[in-house]
C-alpha cells in the first residue's frame, strides 16, 4: 500500500501542486511572524546583556501602580545614594535619572520622532563602566545648557557636535549646546528612541524633582557576583521600600518591555497567517474529496484484492501528510524570506536595530510545520474517512454520487448553529446596548460564520440554480452545462465556494466597519465639538502636552472668544470598596470646557465640578457599581515637592455622570486638581471657539502665529481633525487589505485547482461533448461561467455574511461612540465585480486545457 500511494502521488503530482501552494502561504506567514518575533527578541535580547554586562545591580523604586505606559515607580531619594556607596562591595554607584515629557526639535524646528518614537531626556552616567552608552564623538556634558544625543538624532536632527540643539519642555523651549554623541552598544539609538543626555541636577529641574532619583546603578568589587552584590545591599538594610535587582535581571526586563510593545506586529501578522490557513484548509479538503471521487474505482480494485478499510484510510492520509510535510517545509523557506524583508520594512520605517542573523529557533521551525502538517491532516480527514466505505463493488461503476446536499445530520447542525447565533446576536437589536453585551455578540457571530460553512453543501445546489439560472437564456447550451456541473457536486461547489466566503466576508466587514467608524467620528464631531479649532500633540503616543501658558496666549487673541485647555494623567484610582484601577485621569475647567465640547450628561452638571469633585462616564461608573456621592482616591506617581511623599494623593467626591461626550476621558478632574497631582503641568489638549463674524482667515493667521512657538502641537479645524482620525483608519485598511489580499489568492488558487480536477473528473464526459460538436471555444466557454456562478455564490454569501457581522459589530459598540451604520456602495460594488473578474481569471487555464483534449483519448478514458 506504501509503495502504491507513492505512485498514485507521483502519477498525479501537477493536480496537487496548487493544494500545496494553499498550504505553503500560510505556513509562510506564519513562521515570518515567527521568525520576526525571534529576531527582533534576539536583537534586543543581545544589546541590553551586553549593555549590562557591567552593571551588577541596579537600586529603583517600588511598583506603586501598573499602567499601559509600564510600571509606575516611585522615586528614590538622592540621599540613598551615598548610603550604596557605602556599601561594603560597592565599588561603584551612579545616580540615574530620566524624563519622557520632551520634544526635541530637528535644526529646521520639526519635532524629531513624530512617528511613534519618544524624545528621551536622560542623566549622563559618569561611570564609563556603568554606562550603557558610549560616546562615540565629543564629551559628555559637565554643566547645565550641555547635552549629548545618540549618533541616529544627530544625523536625523541635522546637528553637529558643537551646534545648537532645542528641547521643547512643559516650561517652555530650552536651547542647548551639543557637546557629544552616543551610541548603544553596535546602534546608532535604542531601537530609534530620541535619545537626550544631560546632566543630573538639570533632569531632575526639568521633571520638577528636586533631589529624586529614578534608579540607583550599581558595579561591585572585583571577584563578586551579581547576585553577592544585591544581597549586600538588602541586608545593609537601607532600601525601605525600595527594591534591587541583578544587572541581567534589569536588561532582560527592558528587553521584555520593547519586545512586548512591538508584539502587536507578532499578533496582527499571526491573526493572518491563521486565516490564509483556515482558507486553505477549504482548498485542500476540496481537493483530496475530488482526488477521492476520482479513485473510486481504484480504492474499491484494492478493497476486492484484499485492502484492508485501515490501509485505505492509511493511504490517503500519508498522501495528506507528504503535501502537508512538503508545502511546510517550502512555506517555512518562504517565510525566513518574508521575515528578512519585515526587518527590513521596519528599519525603513525608523526602527533602528544592529544587524543580526536572522533567529529561526526550532520552536519556530516546529510550529510552523506542525501548523501545516495540521491543517492538511484536519482538512483531509473526512474525505480519507469517505474512501474507507467505497466499497468493492463500487469498482463496477464510473461515478460516486455526493449525497451531502441532503445530509440530515449537517442540516441540522447548521441550523442549530444559524439559531443560536441569532440569538446571541439579538442585543444589537436594542435600543441600548451594554458594552458587557459584547463577548456574547463576539460569539454569536462566529456561530453565524460556522452556521454559514456548514450548511454551504446544503445550500449549494439550489443557489447554483438561482445564480445560473439566466445563463440558458444567455449562453444556450454551454451555459446550461455550466450551471448543471456546479450543481452537480454541493460538497465541491460549496468547499471551493466556502474559500471565497471567508475572503470576501473579511473585506466586506472590515470595508463596512471603517465606513461606519468614519461617519460615527464625523457625527461625533458634529455634534460634540462647538468649538472651531482643536490643538494637540503631533506625536499621538504623548500625553505631555506643553506649558499652560499657550492657553492663555491664545486666549488673548481678538476674536477668540472661548479656549479650553485640558491635562491627562495616568494615575491609579482607589474605590471606595477598596479595589484599585488604573485609567486616564482628564483636567478640565468646567466654566469653558462646555463653550468647546458639547458633554451630554446622564446626572449632575459640569458646573457643580468643584476642585475636590469629580466626573465619571455613566458607564464607567456602572461596570464599578459606583454613584453619584461615592469618593475616589486618585494618585500619581509623581511628588510635587522635594519634601512629599513618594506619590501624589487626593480624594474627589463623584458629582456627575457624563452620557457621550467628545474628547472626555472617563475619569474627569478639574484642571487646577490636576496640577496638583503632578510636578510640571502640561495641557495636552486644546480647543477654542471664535467670535461670531470673525474672519478664519485672519483668525487662523493670528492663532498660527503663536502655536507656531510650540511645534509639538497641531492646529487643526473640524475638518482637518475629523479627516486626521480618518486618514489613521484608512492606512491601517490599507495594509489590512493587503494581508486579506492572501487570503483571496488562496481562494483563487482555490477555484481554479477544483476545476482542473473537476476537468480531470469529468475527462469522458468533455471528449463526448467534444464528439459531438461542442467547440473548443463553447467548452471554455462553459468551465468559465462554471467558475463565475461559484465565484457569485462564495461573493454573495459573503457580502451578506459580511454587512451582518459588520451591523452586529457597530451596533456592539454603540457604547463606544459608534453611532453610524454606513454601507458604502460604490465599493461593495467594486468587490462583488472584482470576485466575478478574478473567478474568469482563475478559471482561464483549466478552460483552456478543457479546450485541448485529445477527443479520442478522452473518449477511451476509463
Amino acid at each position: 500500500m506504501f509503495r502504491t500511494t507513492l505512485r498514485s502521488l507521483w502519477s498525479h503530482k501537477r493536480r496537487l501542486i496548487s493544494t500545496c501552494v494553499a498550504v505553503m502561504l500560510g505556513v509562510a506567514f506564519m513562521a515570518a511572524t515567527f521568525v520576526l518575533t525571534g529576531t527582533i527578541n534576539k536583537v534586543f535580547d543581545s544589546l541590553f546583556a551586553d549593555a549590562y554586562a557591567t552593571t551588577d545591580a541596579t537600586v529603583r523604586g517600588e511598583v506603586l501602580f501598573e499602567s499601559e505606559m509600564g510600571d509606575q515607580r516611585a522615586p528614590l531619594r538622592e540621599e540613598l545614594l551615598d548610603e550604596v556607596r557605602g556599601v561594603a562591595g560597592v565599588a561603584a554607584a551612579e545616580p540615574f535619572n530620566m524624563a519622557f515629557t520632551m520634544t526635541l526639535l530637528d535644526h529646521e524646528g520639526d519635532p524629531l520622532g513624530s512617528g511613534g518614537a519618544p524624545t528621551i531626556v536622560s542623566s549622563w552616567v559618569a561611570d564609563d563602566e556603568l554606562n550603557i552608552y558610549d560616546l562615540a564623538e565629543g564629551r559628555a556634558p559637565e554643566a547645565a545648557g550641555e547635552a549629548v544625543v545618540n549618533v541616529a538624532t544627530a544625523e536625523d536632527g541635522g546637528y553637529d557636535v558643537g551646534d545648537d540643539i532645542e528641547l521643547v519642555t512643559p516650561d517652555g523651549r530650552l536651547t542647548m549646546e551639543l557637546v557629544g554623541t552616543a551610541r548603544f552598544g553596535d546602534a546608532e539609538s535604542a531601537a530609534g528612541a530620541v535619545d537626550v543626555f544631560a546632566t543630573l541636577p538639570q533632569v531632575q529641574d526639568l521633571l520638577g524633582q528636586p533631589g529624586r532619583l529614578l534608579s540607583v546603578e550599581v558595579r561591585g568589587d572585583a571577584g563578586l557576583s551579581q547576585q553577592q552584590v544585591v544581597d549586600r545591599i538588602t541586608d545593609a538594610g537601607i532600601l525601605g521600600e525600595a527594591e534591587v535587582i541583578t544587572g541581567t535581571q534589569a536588561g532582560e526586563e527592558l528587553s521584555d518591555d520593547i519586545s512586548s510593545g512591538l508584539g502587536f506586529i507578532t499578533t496582527f501578522l499571526l491573526i493572518f497567517a491563521l486565516i490564509a490557513l483556515f482558507v486553505g484548509a477549504f482548498i485542500i479538503s476540496n481537493t483530496f474529496s475530488i482526488l477521492v471521487a476520482q479513485r473510486t474505482k481504484e480504492l474499491a480494485l484494492l478493497r476486492a484484492i484484499g485492502a484492508t478499510r485501515r490501509q485505505v484510510l492509511a493511504s490517503v492520509m500519508l498522501e495528506a501528510g507528504i503535501i502537508g510535510l512538503f508545502s511546510s517545509l517550502l512555506g517555512l523557506a518562504a517565510g525566513i524570506g518574508l521575515g528578512a524583508l519585515a526587518m527590513a520594512g521596519l528599519d525603513a520605517l525608523g526602527l533602528d536595530l544592529p544587524a543580526v542573523g536572522l533567529a529561526v529557533e526550532p520552536t519556530s521551525v516546529l510550529w510552523a510545520v506542525a501548523a501545516g502538517l495540521g491543517i492538511t491532516a484536519i482538512a483531509a480527514i473526512m474525505p480519507a474517512v469517505r474512501a474507507t466505505r467505497v466499497a468493492p463493488m463500487a469498482a463496477l461503476r464510473d461515478v460516486a454520487i455526493d449525497t451531502s446536499g441532503r445530509s440530515r445530520i449537517r442540516t441540522a447542525l447548521g441550523l442549530v448553529a444559524l439559531v443560536a447565533g441569532v440569538v446571541f446576536i439579538l442585543p444589537v437589536f436594542g435600543a441600548d446596548v451594554e458594552s458587557d453585551a459584547l463577548a456574547g455578540i463576539g460569539t454569536g457571530m462566529a456561530l453565524l460564520v460556522v452556521a454559514v460553512l456548514v450548511l454551504g453543501p446544503v445550500t449549494a445546489k439550489p443557489l447554483s440554480r438561482l445564480v445560473g439560472s439566466p445563463l440558458p437564456a444567455l449562453k444556450g447550451v454551454t451555459g446550461r452545462l455550466a450551471r448543471e456541473n456546479a450543481m452537480r457536486n454541493p460538497r465541491r461547489t460549496a468547499s471551493t465556494a466556502s474559500a471565497i466566503v471567508i475572503g470576501v466576508t473579511l473585506v466586506v466587514f472590515i470595508t463596512v466597519f471603517a465606513s461606519s467608524a468614519q461617519r460615527s467620528i464625523e457625527a461625533v464631531v458634529d455634534s460634540g465639538l462647538r468649538g472651531d479649532y482643536i490643538i494637540q500633540p503631533v506625536n499621538q503616543f504623548t500625553f505631555s502636552g506643553v506649558s499652560p501658558s499657550l492657553a492663555d496666549e491664545l486666549a488673548a487673541l481678538d476674536g477668540v472668544a472661548a479656549v479650553t485647555a485640558s491635562p491627562y494623567l495616568q494615575a491609579q484610582l482607589t474605590l471606595p470598596d477598596g479595589d484599585e484601577s488604573v485609567s486616564l485621569v482628564q483636567g478640565i475647567d468646567p466654566a469653558t470646557f462646555p463653550e468647546v465640547f458639547d458633554v451630554s450628561m446622564a446626572e449632575g452638571t459640569l458646573a457643580d465640578l468643584g476642585p475636590e469633585d469629580m466626573v465619571v462616564s455613566r458607564e464607567w461608573a456602572e461596570a464599578r457599581d459606583l454613584a453619584v456621592g461615592d469618593q475616589v482616591e486618585v494618585a500619581t506617581a509623581t511628588p510635587t515637592d522635594e519634601d512629599a511623599d513618594a506619590t501624589s494623593r487626593a480624594t474627589f467626591t463623584i458629582r456627575g455622570l457624563t452620557e457621550t461626550a467628545t474628547l472626555v476621558q472617563p475619569v474627569v478632574i478639574t484642571r487646577e486638581a490636576a496640577a496638583e497631582l503632578v510636578a510640571k503641568p502640561t495641557d495636552a489638549l486644546l480647543g477654542l471657539t471664535l467670535d461670531p463674524g470673525t474672519s478664519t482667515a485672519e483668525a487662523r493667521a493670528a492663532i498660527e502665529r503663536v502655536t507656531d512657538e510650540y511645534p509639538t502641537m497641531s492646529l487643526q479645524d473640524r475638518q482637518e481633525f475629523t479627516d486626521g482620525i480618518v486618514g489613521d483608519i484608512k492606512a491601517l485598511l490599507n495594509v489590512i487589505y493587503g494581508l486579506l489580499g492572501v487570503s483571496i489568492l488562496i481562494a483563487l488558487i482555490g477555484i481554479a485547482n477544483t476545476l482542473s480536477l473537476s476537468i480531470h473528473e469529468r475527462t469522458r464526459e468533455l471528449g463526448l461533448l467534444r464528439a459531438m460538436g461542442m467547440t473548443r471555444a463553447q467548452l471554455r466557454s462553459s468551465v468559465r461561467w462554471e467558475a463565475v456562478i461559484v465565484a457569485l455564490i462564495g461573493t454573495t454569501i459573503g457580502l451578506l455574511l459580511g454587512l451582518i457581522l459588520s451591523y452586529a459589530l457597530v451596533r456592539g459598540l454603540s457604547s463606544q461612540g459608534f453611532e453610524r451604520f454606513e454601507v458604502p456602495v460604490g465599493s461593495l460594488a467594486w468587490v462583488v465585480v472584482a470576485a466575478a473578474l478574478l473567478g474568469v481569471v482563475a478559471s482561464l487555464l483549466p478552460a483552456f486545457r478543457a479546450s485541448r483534449l485529445n477527443v479520442l483519448r478522452a473518449i477511451a478514458t476509463e
